[in-house]
């Protein structure tokens, strides 16, 4: 079986499930889902960066960040924000000072779980808090369309338009990517802006949906790209085999992570 159609097979099973939890009125449903990509981002982030530390280490790094993820979805205040991020350093540095052996690689496994923290955990939080909002359904749409449909124009773009102009975008890192990909994931995320002014959030001037899509599209692709610079400096293909024919969750949501936040910044400010 082809990687196209396990990708399509998976998102035909996947999506309903998610736009379900976004079409329910109670942000329970989409916190299920953001805890589930925080779980097994994590889970994936600790596998890759410290394969060989023991299961019991990388489990408690899995925990502690999915405490301090859940403690910022449901009460983002300013104190459990700063507190908590206090309570997860000095735990984990704690941790570590039991668990130490070996000693040479402490610096490491401790970075390894501040950075998991902040990159596998914290960065997709907005879009459980965007489901408390009146029309918060309708931003995480504009999120998931944002991300999803550029990579999937980028796919597309790269792969029949590839012929006419093959130059790499960034080579180094990722070397099947294209300018060409770059721009016609470009063109998709403009197009899920463009639809989601004319459907279900009217309330977006043109200049809100170039102000959303572009930089969303830019920030995602780089997202993108430094997930595969994870991956090829500690030497995976995928993050993980979760999802057939997407690799692992953070395969999958790389370009969210990147996104999510700044679609909810713009968001809470300017509505």
């Amino acid at each position: 079986m082809s990687n196209l159609v396990l990708r399509f097979l998976t998102a035909l099973i996947a999506i309903p499930l998610l736009i379900a939890a976004i079409q329910w009125s109670n942000p329970l449903g989409v916190w299920l889902w953001v805890f589930f990509a925080q779980a097994a981002g994590l889970r994936e982030w600790m596998n890759m960066t410290m394969p060989t530390s023991p299961v019991i280490d990388r489990g408690v790094c899995v925990v502690i960040g999915l405490v301090y993820a859940t403690l910022l979805c449901w009460w983002p205040t300013e104190k459990v924000v700063l507190f908590g991020l206090w309570a997860v350093t000095v735990v984990g540095f704690l941790y570590f000072l039991f668990r130490y052996s070996p000693i040479e690689t402490v610096a490491a496994r401790v970075s390894s779980l501040m950075a998991g923290i902040l990159y596998a955990g914290v960065l997709i939080t907005p879009l459980a808090l965007l489901k408390h909002r009146e029309d918060g359904g309708r931003w995480i749409y504009v999120c998931l369309s944002s991300a999803w449909l550029s990579d999937t124009g980028a796919y597309f773009a790269g792969r029949f338009l590839g012929k006419f102009w093959g130059a790499k975008l960034w080579p180094a890192i990722s070397p099947k990517k294209t300018w060409i990909g770059g721009f016609g994931g470009l063109a998709a995320s403009i197009l899920a802006l463009t639809v989601a002014k004319q459907w279900y959030l009217p309330v977006l001037t043109w200049a809100d949906v170039f102000m959303i899509a572009v930089p969303a599209n830019i920030l995602g692709q780089l997202g993108d790209l430094s997930e595969s610079l994870i991956k090829r400096s500690v030497g995976v293909k995928d993050s993980g085999v979760l999802l057939p024919g997407h690799g692992g969750m953070l395969d999958r949501v790389d370009a969210l992570l990147f996104v999510v936040p700044y679609v909810y910044a713009y968001a809470q400010i300017r509505f």
